[in-house]
């Protein structure tokens, strides 16, 4: 962060008496608590940009940590008395004092710096000749670095850089390009009188809110390598399933040879026979191990027949797995994709029992109600045996997406606002949720229909109209809803007016 921007907060929030309570962690970020106060110092310390400021947002969950134990049990009920900004760098200073338990004044310093690949915060105690480190949140050793030690015991020396301070006035108001860039004496829109506020938007709906998109994206990749693995896997299933398949011509083969064994002699490669399983007894010529004898052979057919009968079962019960799985793992893509907020460790992923269906739905009024399958199976139970013959079905004419049903429980017309509002929806759960101007089909259920030993997800539709549509999330689907609904209050309390 620019000093400018630092030295202008520091210079609207120079507040004093704040009690401090507690210092929290989550992964990069701390926050500390006042007493008696709503809003608390959040402290940013990623390594793209470094800056605080006050808030009272608690999406966050920040926790205590044993790390933090020294600096909450020395600055716990110290009243801050001065802030203040270095003269050379990024780095602010917030000074404490406390009457310890010998009612002796105990000075403290606690140091922000807030300068990106070195950002650090430091605990000082105060002393009349010097100020020796307590604790920090990074030590570096001798080892790490010859020209300055951060380590408990040692007296602080500030680091030694060559940046230039700019000391230029800020230009209000103050807004966040599309780069994450601070433009100053600008009109677009959000803009801002106040650092604090800007520092707060450019962490929670910038910083923050692309942390989670790049969380979001990695977890749908690997679920979609893991998706893609069980398909290959069940691909390779059903090849076996082919040769497992042929377990009765194995039989037969071996009960042919069986019946001619008299006429099998070692070094033979291959048999014709007459095979009287079928009508007319057709020849055929049975394939044999030149190195091995009658008895061998036959005994080869029959493990062969063997393998297969057993294998055809194993084989069925290992693809039903993998199926169950991927619809798990479609399932969890679709949560994910509604989900905008991680928080925790990356969890290694774990096999569980598929869970019941469960659509997304959304309740309009006593007429209509939204539902949204989330998986290729759920889509067929949605569209096949939940939907009534008189409610809508949507879906995306080019693309593969999921089914949104809409649910019309006095068969009334299709309202124009209902009819664009679920075809948004479905654009948005398709492989043309990125995209614009999609094309969407929809019809009622009466004209939908599943081929019979069609894949699961496939249906076919008549009567069907198209609209090209921008996608919207089932988010902002419920807030148009709710300002529609909020609107017709309005209109109906000013008519009765």
């Amino acid at each position: 962060m620019q000093y400018k921007y630092l030295a202008e907060w520091l210079k609207n929030n120079k507040e004093q008496n704040l009690v401090f309570k507690s210092i929290s962690k989550f992964e990069d970020q701390y926050f500390i608590e006042f007493n008696k106060r709503k809003e608390g110092l959040h402290i940013n310390l990623s390594s793209q940009d470094c800056f605080c400021f006050f808030t009272q947002n608690i999406t966050i969950p920040f926790e205590q940590r044993n790390e933090l134990d020294i600096m909450n049990t020395h600055l716990k009920e110290a009243h801050l008395t001065e802030s203040s900004i270095s003269e050379t760098d990024r780095i602010i200073y917030l000074n404490f004092s406390k009457i310890d338990i010998y009612n002796n004044k105990q000075n403290y310093k606690l140091i922000l710096e807030l300068i990106p690949r070195y950002q650090n915060i430091i605990l000082l105690k105060m002393g009349e000749d010097n100020s020796q480190i307590i604790d920090c949140t990074k030590k570096v050793s001798y080892a790490e670095s010859r020209q300055r030690q951060i380590l408990p015991g040692l007296e602080y020396t500030p680091p030694q850089t060559e940046f230039k301070i700019e000391r230029d006035e800020v230009q209000f108001p103050i807004s966040i390009d599309s780069a994450k860039n601070i433009r100053e004496s600008s009109e677009a829109s959000p803009n801002f009188n106040l650092i604090n506020q800007l520092f707060e938007e450019l962490y929670f709906n910038w910083i923050f809110k692309a942390r989670n998109e790049r969380i979001k994206s990695e977890k749908i990749k690997r679920i979609n390598k893991e998706k893609k693995k069980k398909i290959n896997k069940i691909e390779k299933q059903k090849k076996e399933l082919i040769t497992a398949n042929k377990e009765e011509s194995w039989k037969q083969q071996a009960e042919l040879l069986k019946a001619n064994f008299a006429s099998i002699k070692k070094g033979m490669k291959s048999i014709i026979l007459q095979n009287y399983y079928e009508d007319e007894f057709p020849e055929v010529e049975i394939k044999l191990d030149p190195e091995k004898d009658a008895k061998q052979n036959i005994e080869n057919y029959f493990k062969k027949y063997r393998k297969a009968r057993d294998g055809k079962v194993e084989i069925q019960k290992q693809i039903k797995i993998a199926k169950n799985e991927i619809e798990i793992l479609e399932s969890d893509i679709f949560e994910l994709e509604e989900t905008d907020i991680f928080f925790g460790k990356q969890e290694k992923s774990k096999k569980k029992k598929p869970q019941k269906t469960s659509y997304k739905k959304l309740a309009i009024d006593k007429d209509w109600e939204i539902y949204i399958g989330r998986t290729s199976k759920e889509n067929d139970t949605l569209t096949t045996r939940f939907a009534k013959p008189h409610d809508w079905w949507f879906h995306t004419r080019i693309f593969r997406g999921t089914h949104v049903i809409l649910r019309n429980f006095n068969k009334k017309e299709l309202p124009n606002k209902l009819r664009l509002l679920c075809s948004q929806l479905a654009a948005y759960y398709s492989k043309a949720k990125k995209s614009t101007n999609v094309p969407v089909d929809h019809t009622q259920i009466r004209y939908v229909r599943k081929p019979r030993g069609s894949a699961p997800g496939y249906v076919v539709y008549t009567n069907q109209k198209t609209l090209f549509v921008d996608p919207l999330s089932i988010r902002a689907v419920a807030e148009k809803l709710e300002k529609n609904l909020t609107q017709r209050h309005k209109d109906t309390e000013n008519t009765e007016n």
